[in-house]
């Protein structure tokens, strides 16, 4: 049997720290990646499509939303079941609860592990719904797979930690469990999660999002195809990734070591932006570092409107260090030395924001002092 594993969509996010214009062009991208699934699901014989949490952002749904989900899923052609999570808990309130689906779809309902058979694809899969924002136990731990079926686990919850509020699942459990495939969600950008579930050989894995929010969530997203075939009580399982991002953030840092003018550091940032090739559906976001000269401030705002071009956003944080001589600053008598007094304590010793703010403050006296621009 062929499925198609995702989750941790997040729909209807609000994206609230965007400008309006960009937050619904973020919003209606999830929607896009939502349909652009259910197509690849009708269009490749998928025989089971696996929605392992987090679906929506909150208990909240747009009409519009709720509709595309009820019309995509109708249309899928394939049973889907969803295993809601702390994001979209199944309660009074929810979507699942509320919204009437086509009879394709199976909703777990309970914080009790229960399942669904599907004898025509000779399958059963076992599941659970957080109820409410948190679950602390692991409702796996209690039960295993019976017969000779393709047994599925499709399950919300944290392989990080065992401490975690949100479901906390050992991998010593998954293997208990004994599931021929352990479809997780949860964990959006998964790729130290994964590693540590196949370095103990677990058939289980994070599909992660199929489309990035922010620069929490970087590089190419997307779900995790699945073939499963079961003979004489043992499963073959293969697993392939599926992109659907339809828009990438990259989070990188660019040393500008020895930059003497802003000009230096546009000439640098085009050169290296050439170099890497990123795609017009990049959202890059390029942290400065190192030494520069000791007046120069680098001006974010102007950097990004010359080297944005070819991206779909350019985000320029500022965290270089001034290039000073510290023994010519520590016996300058004049204001120069007195402002590198006040400070140099904090630079070397404070925390990081204290440092931020007190490299901040010595470059923009400096600058000042040297009658260049702030």
């Amino acid at each position: 049997m062929k499925i198609l594993h995702t989750g941790d969509l997040h729909l209807d996010s609000p994206f609230s720290t965007l400008q309006a214009e960009r937050g619904e062009q973020a919003k209606r991208e999830l929607r896009t990646v939502f349909s652009d699934i259910i197509a690849y699901v009708k269009n490749n014989s998928v025989d089971l499509l696996l929605i392992s949490g987090d679906l929506f952002d909150s208990g909240f749904a747009t009409r519009e939303t709720a509709a595309l989900l009820a019309d995509g899923f109708e249309k899928a052609g394939c049973p889907v079941v969803i295993a809601p999570g702390n994001h979209d808990p199944f309660d009074e309130n929810s979507i699942w609860k509320k919204r009437t689906f086509s009879d394709n779809v199976h909703i777990f309902a309970s914080e009790q592990l229960s399942y669904f058979d599907f004898e025509e694809l000779g399958a059963r899969v076992y599941g659970y719904a957080f109820t409410s924002q948190y679950m602390k136990g692991c409702p796996i731990e209690t039960g295993s797979c019976e017969g000779d079926k393709i047994n599925i686990l499709c399950a919300h919850g944290d392989t990080a930690s065992p401490l975690s509020q949100y479901c906390p699942i050992a991998p010593a459990a998954i293997s208990d469990f004994g599931a021929d495939y352990t479809a997780l969600g949860h964990i959006h950008s998964p790729e130290a999660a994964n590693d540590v579930l196949w370095q103990k050989e677990l058939s289980a894995a994070y599909c992660g999002c199929p489309q990035g929010r922010d620069f929490g969530e970087c590089g190419v997203k997307g779900a995790w195809l699945v073939e499963i075939e079961k003979n004489g009580g043992k499963a073959e399982v293969n697993r392939q990734f599926v992109p659907f991002s339809l828009s990438i953030y990259e989070d990188r840092e660019l040393k500008v070591d020895g930059a003497e003018t802003a000009a230096d550091i546009i000439s640098e940032l085009r050169t290296y932006i050439d170099s890497e090739d990123f795609g017009e559906n990049t959202h890059l976001r390029i942290t400065l570092c190192g030494y520069t000269a000791p007046g120069l401030v680098a001006p974010c705002d102007e950097i990004e409107e010359q080297c944005k071009e070819g991206l779909l956003s350019l985000t320029v944080v500022d965290e270089t260090v001034p290039q000073m001589s510290s023994d010519e600053l520590e016996c300058d008598r004049g204001i120069r030395g007195e402002v590198y007094r006040m400070l140099i304590e904090t630079i070397e010793n404070g925390t990081h924001e204290e440092r931020k703010n007190a490299i901040a403050a010595l470059r923009y006296a400096l600058a000042a002092l040297s009658g260049e621009s702030i």
